[in-house]
């Protein structure tokens, strides 16, 4: 294997020839292997004949829009689990709750400094690395649902389900939570990690999403008025669904 080989490997992917520069640059004197793709299907094509660590992926794209292009990354088994970053001047919080449904991992508004692309990246590839503290000892169950980090799959059902890593990591610890109430703040340390500048709302998309894949298990994670999610069986769920559920 040689040193190429053994290095972190990004892709970016933006339509502005000074700007990819500069951020390859940069990543590239931090010790980061970089590809450059400068349209949405050119990324799609580098992602899944080499699939990279991480992709830094702009939402304004020639060919294929970066919405797309997350959605059918996350679509594939082969590239599901790659993080995304999304880069794009368009900071308005729709365009964020859009980019995370699509399967982002993080959000950058243009303008933005390099040291602050570095600590995201830095911040994006150390959480996909890792399992959630404390929930590395075995599968998380609750009901008909199965969480296994050290695999980074998910069952309901027996059926596989297609979650996005924030999606997974996000599960797991309203699970492992033992049916105790978790704030948004709470679920976003435990998904994303410290220093992520996201708004809450954006916990909100991603419970929509677990919701609508575990179908008419849905009813397992419940809203709790004023305060954040819990995940309980079936059985409590159906019991209190009226008084503590309301639609996210």
């Amino acid at each position: 294997m040689n040193d190429l080989e053994k290095k972190t490997r990004i892709l970016v992917v933006d339509d502005e020839p000074a700007l990819v520069e500069l951020v390859a640059y940069n990543l590239r004197a931090h010790g980061y292997a970089v590809t450059i793709a400068t349209n949405g299907q050119e990324a799609l094509a580098h992602a899944r004949i080499d699939p990279p660590n991480l992709i830094v992926l702009d939402l304004m794209l020639p060919k294929l829009p970066g919405l797309v292009v997350a959605q059918r990354l996350k679509d594939s088994e082969l590239t599901r689990q790659i993080p995304i970053i999304m880069l794009t001047a368009r900071s308005e919080n729709t365009d964020q709750l859009a980019g995370f449904e699509a399967g982002a991992d993080d959000y950058i508004a243009k303008p933005f400094s390099m040291d602050l692309l570095l600590a995201r990246v830095e911040a994006v590839l150390r959480r996909s690395s890792r399992s959630l503290s404390g929930m590395n000892d075995g599968p998380l169950t609750l009901g008909p649902i199965r969480v296994d980090l050290a695999s980074f799959e998910a069952w309901n059902d027996g059926t596989k389900l297609q979650l996005t890593a924030t999606e997974m990591r996000i599960l797991a610890g309203l699970i492992a939570s033992g049916g105790r109430v978790m704030s948004r703040r709470d679920l976003i340390g435990a998904a994303m990690g410290p220093g992520v500048t996201i708004t809450e709302r954006t916990i909100d998309v991603h419970v929509t999403s677990i919701r609508r894949k575990l179908k008419h298990n849905a009813d397992i994670i419940q809203t709790v008025r004023g305060v954040g999610y819990r995940a309980v069986e079936r059985s409590a769920a159906t019991t209190d669904a009226d008084s503590d559920r309301s639609p996210s």
